[in-house]
């Protein structure tokens, strides 16, 4: 009879194997999709949560089927370069009816939201973030044992220190005994050991010739100790301050409501994860704006007429006597859909807010179609005008950058585009994109 063992051991490695395969193919369906799960609105209206579900792709595995196969490759003959092998030709769906193929394997999980910007936004950060001779805030980290000193209590002895100390005392002692002796260091160490770490002792011993000790030892001197320092452990960290503004007007539709608080969102939670010391403003408008806490400002509608200048010259206040620049890095970022009844005032609080030399302005615009109450057309418009720019063209949509006033511009024209902003605005590294001269 046949007996067959298997190690529960084995069987366990292998568990944990299959588990950190799943585990990278998750990873990688999501950064495949990541648009798609930027965008997805479900996460963004569950409020508090810390676990989301995520829809990806099903993880197929690769396997052999048995069977025939209509196209070519091996086994139909001499294939050419090219030729795809065990694709059978799709049929026509019929005019207006349901689709004949079959769909996609869709599967959801529930990921950790920390996770999700972990996995979306390694590479990101602040750009052109300073070290403010101010702003450093020194914050504790715990308490570190990096300093020794000669006194101290038992129980902080450094036991390496201290014998290495006592290792160098020794030897000195022995070259001293061997210098007026003249014996060897092996007879010197042995004497030093009869005479229990008494040099005078140790010499006497030679020069009567009574060394009987047959071994080496090392002796301690209260003088080898050497003990751990304790201190408290601090870094320094760079101020910095984020204020997002927000229109909220009649104009605002819901689509578009939902794409600024989107990108809004991801920004948010990315900045509170990233940075442990970075304060969030939030300012929302229509004819006026006002400072809101967070969870109004992804929650409450409001309508209304639109002065986009209000909510800049609502920022301008807040860094002028809250946010000092000699103190803090600043970063704007507005969200709107360009609407407004008077360009040229935010034009002009626009120009105020660079000329300050803040860290970063952001301008984001969604959908960008010619309203007919604004001839004019949107404040994107005005703002190039006003400033030049380079261009670059992603995703069917425009990005814009002024380097020399750090402002950058964007278009948000459909949820796919919420991800690419955040890369526009949120770089460590420079992008691979090549700006184009407008």
């Amino acid at each position: 009879m046949t007996v067959i063992y298997q190690d529960e051991g084995e069987l366990s490695e292998k568990g944990h194997k299959d588990a950190e395969r799943h585990r990278q193919k998750i990873d990688k369906a999501i950064r495949k999709n990541v648009r798609d799960v930027i965008g997805n609105e479900s996460i963004i209206t569950r409020k508090g949560k810390k676990k989301v579900r995520v829809t990806v792709k099903g993880l197929k595995d690769y396997r052999f089927i048995y069977g025939d196969s209509n196209s070519a490759g091996i086994g139909q003959g001499e294939g050419k370069p090219g030729d795809i092998i065990d694709q059978r030709p799709k049929e026509e769906d019929g005019e207006g009816g349901p689709g004949q193929d079959e769909g996609d394997d869709l599967m959801e999980t529930e990921v950790d939201i920390d996770y999700l910007l972990q996995i979306m936004f390694e590479d990101l950060g602040l750009p052109w973030i300073e070290e403010k001779t101010k702003a450093n805030k020194l914050v504790p980290k715990g308490w570190k044992f990096e300093n020794i000193s000669k006194v101290g209590i038992r129980p902080r002895i450094h036991k390496k220190k201290t014998m290495m100390e006592s290792i160098k005392r020794n030897i000195l002692t022995v070259s001293e005994i061997v210098k007026d002796t003249k014996c060897s260091r092996d007879d010197g160490n042995k004497a030093l050991a009869q005479a229990n770490g008494d040099i005078n002792k140790a010499i006497e011993i030679i020069k009567n010739g009574k060394l009987t000790c047959k071994e080496r030892r090392i002796f301690i001197d209260n003088s080898d100790f050497r003990f751990k320092q304790m201190e408290e452990d601090i870094e320094y960290h760079s101020n910095a301050v984020v204020i997002a503004m927000m229109d909220v007007s009649g104009s605002m539709g819901l689509e578009k409501k939902y794409l600024c608080r989107s990108l809004l969102f991801w920004m948010t939670q990315f900045l509170k994860k990233k940075y442990d010391f970075v304060d969030i403003k939030f300012i929302q408008h229509t004819t006026t704006a006002k400072v809101v806490n967070e969870d109004e400002f992804f929650n409450k509608a409001e309508s209304g007429g639109t002065n986009c200048w209000t909510a800049f010259e609502k920022a301008n206040y807040i860094i002028d006597t809250e946010y000092p620049l000699d103190e803090w890095n600043v970063y704007c970022v507005y969200v709107g859909d360009g609407e407004d009844w008077d360009n040229n005032k935010t034009i002009t609080k626009i120009g105020e807010m660079l000329d300050k030399k803040i860290n970063m302005l952001g301008y984001v615009e969604i959908d960008t179609e010619e309203n007919p109450w604004n001839p004019g057309g949107t404040l994107i418009n005005s703002i190039k005008q006003k400033w030049k720019f380079k261009n670059h063209r992603e995703l069917g949509t425009d990005f814009y950058k002024n380097e020399d006033k750090r402002f950058l511009l964007s278009v948000i024209k459909d949820k796919k585009h919420v991800e690419a902003t955040l890369r526009h605005f949120l770089f460590q590294k420079e992008l691979k994109w090549e700006y184009q001269n407008l």
